[in-house]
């Protein structure tokens, strides 16, 4: 009795929980739900707003402008191209070739973003056009011809189409384009202003709108055009090469926009241009890998989260965003559109500024160009961010699944710094990729050094080699140890059932800056362009192997797990979830239950610990345990004793979840002939309509979950696919009342650090779901 009385005061206490947590304070930020709100007005009234004949209201002076601005925005909110509205739309958007700059670029921005293969020809024709009409001066104008005088606002457009042009695959003359590409990056480096602005005229007052532009521009034009750190002559030179790169003129430019933000209006332009700037500020912030600006005063400013929250603040009912206009309607509802929809791609890595020098950003274009292969590897849009570790919180890190930490000297992290870094993987799941620039001219050796003591210090193990049959060689690409220079290895530590940290010994960064992903690609040679090829496939698999290809939206809700610390363990009330004690791997996954208590405290807050307690199966500590947790892996084997133990604790009402560590076979069929044994009949399995996976007990609605699905080849490389299924319960009864819920597929390693492309079983977010349904359905049934 006095058993059933601590779960019912549980109980009333998640009920009166629940229903304060209904009256939580206002967001501060926008949430996705308000801003994908946002995007599907703005695309209702665009879409209400196309004429009959597949097009947009036009301008005058740019036929077919507003109609190709138009299809791109939609397509970049989601709208299918085989959609109804997309495919009038590019039926009269790719009717005729054009013969202004704003219009050809828009017409190939449109038609590289709906079908590529099917418009080849046309784009084709658009990158020559664009190519003859840059000025002499290496931007664009609105006319062509000797004489004409460029603008910024017609250059960046111009290149953006080239740049789409080659994501997609076009290829053009090489020579020409390269002509074309030197000569525009001298015309952005001389159109710069000495406080880093731009200006739309020159020797006038810098805008917001045109110093975006010219951010996104320098990036388009110093990836084809930039002198690099690393070069190519008969062999690979990583370092020693005087880089004349545009890095520095970005970074000046991003300190004009950062000190001059305002997300309401275009500082130093017209308001007219607000929404104009929106989109360039959203080009410039996702090319430049920033989500951060630094504003006055040292603020960091979150240009889509606070831009996000001005245009929801402006838009009406309608779908409109009620600003004076550049163009009309249909163009001011495309550009907010594309900030909004653009500038929430998926970020998959996080690239580490951890001093206040440049040794941490050897190979500036690197990590855009690795971002730009795993782009084409996974067939979506990805995004890239750079963080700052002085000012980095656990929330900035979780941005992104992958945090990349690269140098030459010893980083020499401060202690808060090193604890930040090791929640990040312990506690959070994050995952470290540490490269050493090293060999072919680096030197390395001081980073090398200093990473191996600090994994030690950080994670009480030491690098190891990671054997050729890992998954990280081969989960999206397969390498070979042979195909990597000589003495270099792939080495990593194990947290739980996978990899947390990897180290790679010599410059894969200087290899991914000279292997552009699209573009003027030179040639290398075979040998050469190998090399490149591997270290790509390196950083490809790291990406696979730590994400598993499951990213969170951009605007998600970070859960930042703490420790649940209750100062009295003995409080009435007080919920504890204790681990069975057996010899079948019983700790094999120590911080699994910690981490779903942690999360549980998050979603519904009532008098719990998430102190680790490991327990005997005997009758007096289960008797003060009304629910436990065990899991394992092997073959698990009770003593007659401690059946006798957990038939006793089911029958006063007792509760046990268990799942099989890594979906571990051996431990799954042995605890099922175990329950069997004590229950006098076999676990079945839970009933997909069944509440304990709905909503109904304060939980979530759970049918549908995403599983990591390891499988191993003839050659026995590791590689795994994510799919969606109905989540796989078995359950036993006592007296007709469910008294045992386990799971053939992992939840603890996924609990314990991430899901892992070694382990069957749930992804980490839904493992937590799972886990707070069964404590929630325990303590109320």
């Amino acid at each position: 009795m006095q058993r059933s009385l601590g779960i019912v005061s549980v109980s009333l206490i998640i009920l009166t929980l629940v229903t304060l947590c209904g009256t939580a304070c206002a967001q501060t930020e926008p949430t996705p739900a308000q801003v994908q709100r946002c995007i599907d007005r703005a695309r209702d009234l665009l879409i209400s707003q196309q004429r009959d004949d597949g097009g947009w209201p036009e301008l005058n002076e740019y036929p077919y402008g507003v109609s190709g601005l138009a299809t791109l925005a939609l397509l970049s909110a989601g709208l299918s191209p085989d959609a109804p509205a997309i495919q009038r739309a590019l039926g009269y958007v790719s009717q005729r070739e054009l013969e202004k700059v704003y219009t050809v670029s828009l017409q190939t921005m449109a038609l590289c973003a709906a079908n590529p293969n099917r418009y080849a020809q046309l784009i084709q024709r658009n990158v020559r056009w664009l190519v003859k009409a840059q000025s002499s001066d290496g931007g664009w104008s609105y006319t062509t011809g000797a004489g004409a005088m460029s603008d910024p606002s017609n250059a960046q457009f111009a290149l953006l189409a080239l740049h789409e042009a080659q994501r997609v695959g076009i290829r053009p003359d090489v020579a020409e384009m390269k002509k074309c590409f030197d000569a525009a990056r001298s015309y952005w480096m001389r159109a710069q202003g000495r406080d880093g602005g731009f200006a739309y005229i020159s020797g006038g007052a810098p805008s917001a709108s045109m110093t975006s532009a010219g951010v996104a521009s320098l990036v388009i034009v110093g990836a084809q055009a930039d002198q690099f750190e690393a070069s190519v002559a008969d062999q690979i030179r990583c370092c020693g090469q005087d880089p004349l790169q545009n890095q520095a003129r970005i970074e000046a430019a991003l300190a004009w926009l950062g000190q001059n933000f305002n997300p309401h209006t275009n500082a130093g332009g017209s308001d007219a241009h607000y929404l104009y700037y929106m989109y360039a500020l959203e080009r410039a912030g996702r090319l430049a890998g920033r989500r951060f600006l630094i504003g006055r005063e040292g603020r960091q400013v979150d240009w889509y989260r606070e831009g996000a929250h001005a245009l929801i603040k402006r838009q009406d009912e309608s779908g409109n965003f009620g600003t004076k206009t550049l163009g009309n309607s249909a163009s001011e509802i495309a550009f907010g559109l594309l900030f909004l929809s653009k500038g929430k791609r998926q970020v998959v890595l996080n690239r580490l500024q951890f001093d206040p020098g440049l040794d941490w950003n050897h190979h500036p274009q690197s990590t855009q160009n690795l971002v730009g292969h795993c782009e084409q590897a996974w067939k979506r849009d990805l995004t890239w961010q750079t963080v700052r570790l002085q000012r980095a919180t656990m929330q900035d890190l979780l941005e992104a699944p992958v945090l990349l930490i690269s140098g030459t000297a010893a980083p020499h992290f401060s202690r808060e710094e090193k604890l930040l870094l090791k929640r990040y993987v312990q506690e959070q799941g994050g995952f470290l990729f540490f490269e050493a620039c090293h060999g072919n001219g680096c030197r390395g050796e001081e980073f090398e050094k200093y990473v191996q003591q600090l994994v030690v210090e950080l994670f009480e193990q030491p690098l190891e080699k990671l054997p050729p049959d890992h998954p990280v060689w081969s989960c999206q690409a397969r390498i070979a140890p042979q195909d990597l220079p000589p003495d270099a290895w792939l080495y990593g530590v194990q947290t739980c059932c996978r990899l947390g940290v990897v180290f790679v010994p010599y410059s894969l960064s200087c290899r991914w800056e000279l292997n552009l992903p699209y573009g003027n690609r030179p040639d290398y040679g075979t040998r050469v362009q190998s090399d490149l090829d591997t270290a790509t496939k390196i950083g490809l698999n790291v990406l696979t192997y730590a994400t598993g290809k499951e990213l969170k939206d951009k605007l998600d809700s970070v859960s930042i797990l703490e420790e649940v610390v209750n100062k009295n363990p003995s409080q009435r009330g007080l919920f504890e979830l204790p681990i069975l004690m057996h010899s079948a791997g019983a700790d094999d996954a120590p911080r699994a239950v910690k981490t779903l208590i942690q999360w549980l405290n998050q979603e519904i807050p009532f008098p719990m610990s998430s102190r680790k307690r490991l327990i005997p199966i005997e009758a007096d500590e289960l008797a003060r345990n009304p629910v436990v947790f065990m899991h394992g892996r092997g073959k698990l084997e009770l003593s007659a004793q401690e059946r006798e133990a957990l038939r006793q604790h089911f029958q006063a009402g007792g509760f046990l979840i268990c799942n099989a560590i890594c979906g571990d076979e051996a431990f799954g069929d042995s605890f099922r002939a175990q329950m069997q044994t004590i229950l006098g009949q076999a676990l079945k399995p839970l009933d997909i309509q069944h509440p304990l996976l709905t909503e109904q007990y304060h939980g979530f609605d759970i049918r549908q979950l995403s599983i990591i699905d390891p499988n191993r080849d003839s050659a026995g490389q590791i590689s795994a696919t994510t799919r969606k299924i109905a989540p796989v319960i078995e359950v036993g009864y006592a007296d007709g009342r469910i008294v045992v819920a386990f799971s053939p597929l992992d939840m603890s390693c996924a609990l314990e650090s991430r899901h892992s492309l070694q382990c069957k079983g749930y992804v980490r977010e839904d493992a937590a779901r799972l886990g707070i349904n069964l404590i929630m359905f325990a303590l109320q049934q």
